[in-house]
């Protein structure tokens, strides 16, 4: 599917595509803090409009998931997994947020909560940094994860 739309990018969008620009700001992103240091650099990133048009379009093929990284806070099972799960869920939403994302996997017979949807392994393990001492027994596990609301736009 994936190459399927990259032919159909080129043959749509013969070689135009170039011809038309868009300056895309890193600090717009969310990646990196907007503070600037005397010592950092500038990249410019120039691209087609209608490149945000085709990554909306591959977005909606993928059902709003790609593989990602999620931090694993709870795994059980039992007659009073379910329960464990939820109070695990509720004690990180109460502690962390709902910003991060958190959701409760029914995998038989396990109930696992996962939070987070990072794109590398490196940003999920910063994160898991941050909540060991809340969630000692937590690690990082890869997973389809949603694509983050900012960068759709």
């Amino acid at each position: 599917m994936k190459y399927l739309l990259l032919i159909l990018t080129f043959f749509l969008f013969p070689f135009e595509i170039f011809s038309q620009s868009e300056t895309f700001k890193l600090e717009d992103s969310g990646i990196v803090s907007a503070e600037k240091k005397p010592t950092d650099g500038t990249v410019t990133v120039t691209q087609d409009p209608r490149l945000r048009q085709i990554v909306k379009r591959h977005i909606e093929v993928n059902n709003n998931k790609f593989d990602g990284w999620r931090v694993q806070i709870y795994f059980g099972s039992g007659q009073r997994a379910m329960a464990a799960a939820q109070n695990a869920k509720k004690k990180f939403l109460i502690r962390y947020g709902n910003k991060n994302g958190a959701y409760i996997v029914y995998d038989s017979p396990f109930f696992k909560v996962r939070v987070g949807d990072f794109r590398t392994k490196a940003e999920a393990m910063f994160f898991q940094t941050q909540i060991k001492k809340t969630f000692p027994q937590s690690w990082v596990i890869p997973d389809k994860v949603f694509y983050p609301v900012e960068d759709i736009e």
